[in-house]
């Protein structure tokens, strides 16, 4: 099954480190499991914006050049992928968003320092993985392919476990090891209801079934991974960040949908991509599912 993957062009260099991001996956999965992939360069081109007067792009457009040059690094490196190149208007988000839903992956660099300034650029990924129809690759400026694990954030609720069968097919398909974290705090409402006397040891054994239980399902898919169960109480940005520093790929799930939600991603998919410690994976819920309620992660703890 051929996977088609998007990749946002602007010439820049976090568009370039996008590129070579796409373009290891693609030789790395043809080389490992034979899987073809096709690749679609796409840049956007805002209405209304036109190229400085007198510049070197004055008798090309600025938007084609970037995808000329893409394309020739594509078949300097992977001349037997399939790839296709496109040139949309509009507005970025809006544009890159809708493409989306025809891909399997949107590939995209973060820390721009390019031409088309606002392209890709400050909020734009945070935005378009709030927005996208499938799972969004942000890749920073500064990437380089490194070997290393996968991380994955574990929440208790259905968009993290998506993350989480997102992060396990990727960690099988690359043969790297998962790391799926989990986070954990005293709830304000137990402090205030316990007082002095905190039931840490029974919220922290809560939180390692929800943990465990997670493992099982993972390792019940897919029996040759080898997984790792990371519990740490803290935010579950700060313990995310902190257990990917060596990682190749974080993955993170995000709520947003709805006429208000869609705006947003969630405060960790978001502080996770503010603090980038390496390419981040932001997956959507499945389209037309609803945000479940978390069961309390207390729940079982025994009053005193």
């Amino acid at each position: 099954m051929v996977e088609k993957v998007i990749v946002a062009i602007d010439g820049g260099a976090a568009s370039k480190a996008a590129l070579e991001w796409a373009l290891d996956r693609v030789v790395t999965l043809e080389r490992m499991q034979g899987t073809p992939v096709q690749l679609e360069l796409t840049t956007v081109v805002e209405l209304g914006w036109y190229p400085a007067e007198g510049s070197d792009y004055s008798s090309q457009p600025a938007y084609e050049r970037p995808l000329a040059e893409a394309l020739r690094r594509v078949e300097q490196v992977a001349p037997s992928c399939r790839k296709t190149s496109y040139i949309r208007h509009g507005v970025p988000v809006d544009e890159l968003a809708r493409a989306s839903a025809t891909a399997d992956l949107l590939v995209i660099g973060t820390n721009k320092t390019g031409v088309l300034a606002g392209t890709v650029f400050g909020t734009l990924p945070l935005r378009l993985a709030a927005h996208a129809r499938c799972p969004v690759v942000v890749v920073p400026v500064n990437w380089q392919a490194r070997g290393g694990h996968i991380v994955v954030g574990m929440e208790n609720d259905v968009t993290a476990l998506v993350a989480v069968d997102f992060a396990a097919r990727e960690a099988e398909r690359y043969k790297l090891p998962l790391d799926i974290v989990h986070a954990w705090n005293i709830p304000a409402t137990v402090a205030v209801e316990y007082g002095a006397v905190l039931p840490y040891e029974e919220i922290r054994d809560a939180h390692a079934r929800i943990l465990s239980g997670a493992t099982r399902r993972v390792r019940d898919a897919h029996p040759a991974l080898h997984i790792a169960e990371v519990l740490e109480q803290g935010t579950a940005a700060s313990v995310l960040v902190n257990a990917s520093q060596t990682a190749s790929l974080v993955v993170v799930g995000t709520h947003g949908r709805g006429a208000v939600g869609s705006l947003f991603l969630g405060s960790v998919s978001h502080d996770v991509l503010m603090n980038l410690p390496c390419p981040v994976a932001v997956v959507p819920r499945p389209a037309g599912e609803r945000a479940e309620s978390r069961p309390d992660s207390t729940e079982g703890v025994k009053k005193r």
